[in-house]
C-alpha cells in the first residue's frame, strides 16, 4: 500500500478551499445507493471472513469503504476513529462503540470504532453486523441489519438526545485516528488485503463476483465467498 492510498483515508473531505459552506446548500440523504453499499459491505465481509472476525475489523472496513468512495465513486472521502453511539429500537437501547466510566465517554484505543466521513455524510459500513459487533456485551441485543449513511444535519447534539431508532452522535479523535491508520499500514498485509478486495469489487458498474480465488505466498488457494448478510433498508 504507497503513501497515496494511505492519505485516502485521512484526507480531509472538509477542506474550506474545496467545499461550500454546508448550511448553504440542501443535502440529498444519501450519497451511494443502497445496493451499492451493500456491495462494499459484502465484499470487506467476504474477505475479512476468511481469516478472522468481520464484526471486530471496523478499521478495515472504514478504511476499503473510503478508499472505494474516493476511487470509484469520486466521493471525497477519509476513516474517521472515536466514538460512536446509535439508538437502535424504540425501548430505546443505545450501542456505544467506546468506554463508558462513571458517565463520561472515554475514547482509547482500546474502546473506539471507525467510520467514513465525506463531505456531508456519515457512513458506516459495518452496521449490519452491529448485532454480532456487540455480541460478547450485550449477547440478547438484536440490531436489525440496516445501512448506515447519514447527513451531518442530522446527527443529534449530544449522548443524552439519542431517544429514538436512527438517533446517533459521534465524537472524532483526529489524534486517535492518525495514530490507528498508521498502525493498519505498517503492516503490509492488510495493504495486500485492501488491494485483494479492491480487485474483487472490480468496478462499480460490472457485476459483483460472488467469489474470488487468491493464493497465499506458500501457494496455497484460499476461495473467499460474499456473505449472505446484507443490510436491508437505512437507519
Amino acid at each position: 500500500m504507497n503513501s497515496k492510498k494511505r492519505m485516502e483515508m485521512l484526507n480531509d473531505p472538509d477542506d474550506p478551499d474545496e467545499q461550500a459552506d454546508k448550511g448553504e446548500k440542501s443535502v440529498r440523504r444519501f450519497q451511494i445507493t443502497l445496493s451499492e453499499y451493500n456491495r462494499i459491505y459484502q465484499v470487506v465481509h467476504g474477505v475479512l471472513n476468511d481469516i478472522g472476525y468481520p464484526e471486530k475489523a471496523c478499521i478495515f472496513f472504514a478504511c476499503f469503504g473510503a478508499m472505494m468512495l474516493n476511487k470509484h465513486f469520486k466521493i471525497r472521502a477519509r476513516a474517521v476513529a472515536g466514538g460512536f453511539a446509535l439508538c437502535v429500537n424504540e425501548t430505546p437501547q443505545v450501542t456505544f462503540f467506546g468506554q463508558i466510566e462513571e458517565g463520561r465517554a472515554l475514547i482509547s484505543a482500546e474502546g473506539f470504532h471507525m467510520w467514513v466521513q465525506t463531505q456531508s455524510h456519515i457512513i458506516d459500513f459495518m452496521a449490519p453486523i452491529y448485532t454480532e459487533a456487540f455480541a460478547e456485551t450485550r449477547a440478547n441485543l438484536i440490531i436489525p441489519r440496516k445501512m448506515f449513511q447519514r447527513p451531518f444535519g442530522s446527527e443529534a447534539q449530544s449522548l443524552n438526545d439519542l431517544n429514538s431508532p436512527g438517533d446517533f452522535f459521534t465524537l472524532p479523535d483526529p489524534k486517535l485516528t492518525e495514530a490507528l491508520i498508521d498502525d493498519f499500514f505498517s503492516k503490509n498485509s492488510r495493504g495486500d488485503l485492501l488491494m485483494v478486495a479492491d480487485q474483487w469489487f472490480g468496478g462499480r458498474r460490472r457485476k459483483q463476483k460472488r467469489s474470488l480465488v487468491i493464493q497465499n505466498d506458500l501457494g496455497e488457494k484460499h476461495q473467499l465467498t460474499l456473505p449472505p448478510t446484507m443490510a436491508a433498508g437505512s437507519w
